[in-house]
């Protein structure tokens, strides 16, 4: 069915607070701004902490994060989520499915998806769907597997997370990959929006889960190399045999990669010899928002589809997981 699915609209939100290069030189673990540019390359990340909070806990008890932030997951998703509904001209009552990502909920239930759909006014079903970083390519494909009849008119696909509230700022590298971050997105399985869905895909490997974990109440934590490593060959891979099957002209296309960091992405078009125009990212100014990132960087570039241009959307993350999607822009 993913031939008749379209995106008619998306949204994002982010916190208003920020962690620059210098605040995490400032807690002197060993790190400073030329080694996580050239290592990482991202210059900054919204965060739902006080910087104050950060400076001075370090962050070594996540539980004690929730008292102090700003902002949840369920209220970033709640406000992409709006700005998604409103951009398709529609209104809660419209909305007959709802769909969630998110990898730190505030409480297993009710699910993120359900207390969203609250918040909004929304009557229709709302569940989780969830696999972290993927969640976009796991949402698209979730919904191309049933019968166009089997759908309401509109659904309601959401990937939020705050996952700066579960990192140990005295680890170098998690300190300076985090942001916090949501996206959402409008699908219809029968009225034609902005793009088109030509595709999709989604698999996992679960033999290597404990690859990557963010326990409930503590922290983050990954085989860095190893989890870095799997990411750029499995987004080659995933790129390579959508170059064969969707003619993809990267001069006129456009590559959307999981935002991990921006030398992962570097060596990924790099390999694919992508041109710098037409490969879009968030992740220097936002930080890792682990599944909200690529659809958060679609919608932030959400003007500039062209018709007839395809955006090639391919992630990887815990689970392992991976997928992708590929869009056309139609020109409505």
């Amino acid at each position: 069915m993913s031939d008749q699915m379209h995106v008619l609209s998306m949204g994002v939100a982010f916190p208003e607070g920020r962690i620059s290069n210098q605040l995490i030189e400032e807690l002197d673990i060993g790190t400073n701004e030329e080694w996580i540019l050239s290592k990482i390359g991202i210059r900054e990340r919204r965060t739902s902490l006080p910087a104050d909070y950060i400076k001075s806990s370090r962050n070594e008890r996540p539980q004690e994060a929730v008292a102090v932030a700003q902002d949840t997951a369920e209220s970033l998703g709640k406000e992409a989520a709006r700005r998604a509904i409103e951009g398709a001209g529609l209104s809660p009552k419209d909305i007959g499915m709802v769909i969630c990502n998110c990898c730190t909920p505030e409480a297993s239930a009710p699910t993120e998806a359900l207390r969203i759909a609250k918040g909004l006014g929304i009557e229709g079903e709302a569940y989780d769907v969830f696999t972290a970083c993927p969640a976009f390519a796991l949402h698209v494909d979730y919904l191309a597997n049933f019968e166009a009849e089997e759908l309401p008119e509109y659904v309601l696909c959401i990937s939020t997370a705050v996952l700066t509230q579960n990192v140990n700022y005295n680890d170098r590298s998690a300190s300076a990959i985090w942001g916090d971050g949501a996206a959402a997105w409008i699908i219809s399985p029968r009225r034609p929006g902005r793009l088109k869905v030509l595709g999709s895909f989604f698999t996992a490997d679960p033999l290597r889960c404990d690859a990557v974990t963010v326990d409930t109440f503590g922290h983050f934590d990954q085989d860095g190399r190893a989890v870095r490593d799997f990411s750029v060959r499995q987004t080659v891979r995933l790129l390579r045999n959508i170059e064969q099957d969707f003619q993809i002209d990267w001069h006129r296309d456009v590559f959307i990669g999981h935002q991990a960091n921006r030398t992962m992405l570097a060596q990924i078009t790099n390999n694919r010899k992508i041109p710098e125009e037409n490969h879009w990212f968030n992740v220097t100014e936002i930080g890792n928002q682990a599944g909200a990132g690529a659809p958060a960087t679609l919608c932030m570039n959400w003007d500039k589809i062209q018709k007839g241009q395809k955006i090639v959307v391919a992630v990887v993350g815990a689970g392992l997981s991976w997928g992708s999607i590929v869009f056309e822009g139609t020109g409505i």
